[in-house]
């Protein structure tokens, strides 16, 4: 990326940060000391802006040294989880926070390039509904399919830890402790939980087939399949 047109993203991920998507060319020209005709020699619309500055927050939420991380069976699941929120929620700041909540208010999470929804089941859900099973010795998806209130068991934890994030940088309210503290704080708290809740799920016959779920989670408790079909979604979670 050129120094200028770095500079305009730069710009633009702030004001829209802290001010919304419906920011003028004029208001980010004034950020950049650029002419907005010289703004359009780098982007034509503030619609290509938006979508350069989504990319790369999109881009930065994911690592591939993650991949296999929840599954890798060497260390306990507790240490697991913590160590990956931990370093998940590591790259969040004032910034990226309230981007990603504008673009949840803007609908861009919920269909399209930016929906993340099946790397989400993909890589978070789905990983940690296994080693849940595992653990209990309990049937695996393959078996018995992964159901929405599992589905909301794990994401019951995924929000809890995000929801720090957003307490600091998207309500000014404070949070007591660092990443580190409240991850380990909130995994201790909700694993014991889980197994429990879960071990009750699955004493109870099977409600939920492949048929109730959403068809973007039938495709993320195909992992194998996910892997071999070509995707337009940006991988993140």
């Amino acid at each position: 990326m050129k120094e200028i047109e770095r500079r305009i993203v730069r710009a633009a991920e702030a004001l829209f940060a802290e001010r919304g998507f419906e920011v003028t060319w004029a208001d980010i020209a004034a950020a950049t000391d650029l002419s907005p005709t010289m703004l359009r020699r780098y982007f034509r619309t503030k619609s290509l802006l938006v979508d350069k500055v989504m990319a790369r927050l999109f881009a930065g939420r994911w690592r591939p040294e993650w991949e296999g991380f929840l599954g890798n069976r060497a260390a306990p699941l507790e240490r697991r989880l913590i160590r990956f929120f931990t370093e998940y929620r590591a790259h969040a700041n004032r910034t990226s926070t309230r981007l990603w909540t504008r673009a949840g208010l803007a609908g861009m999470h919920a269909s399209g390039k930016y929906s993340y929804h099946a790397p989400l089941m993909r890589r978070i859900v789905l990983p940690i509904v296994r080693e849940l099973r595992h653990e209990l010795d309990l049937e695996p998806v393959e078996q018995r399919p992964l159901s929405p209130a599992e589905t909301e068991l794990v994401l019951m934890l995924h929000g809890s830890i995000a929801s720090a994030s957003t307490r600091t940088h998207v309500f000014d309210l404070p949070v007591h402790g660092n990443v580190a503290e409240l991850v380990a704080m909130m995994v201790r708290v909700w694993l014991p939980g889980a197994r429990a809740e879960l071990a009750r799920l699955h004493a109870q016959p099977m409600a939920a087939t492949l048929s109730a779920l959403p068809s973007q989670e039938r495709v993320a408790q195909r992992p194998a399949m996910v892997e071999a079909e070509p995707t337009t979604e940006l991988e993140i979670a």
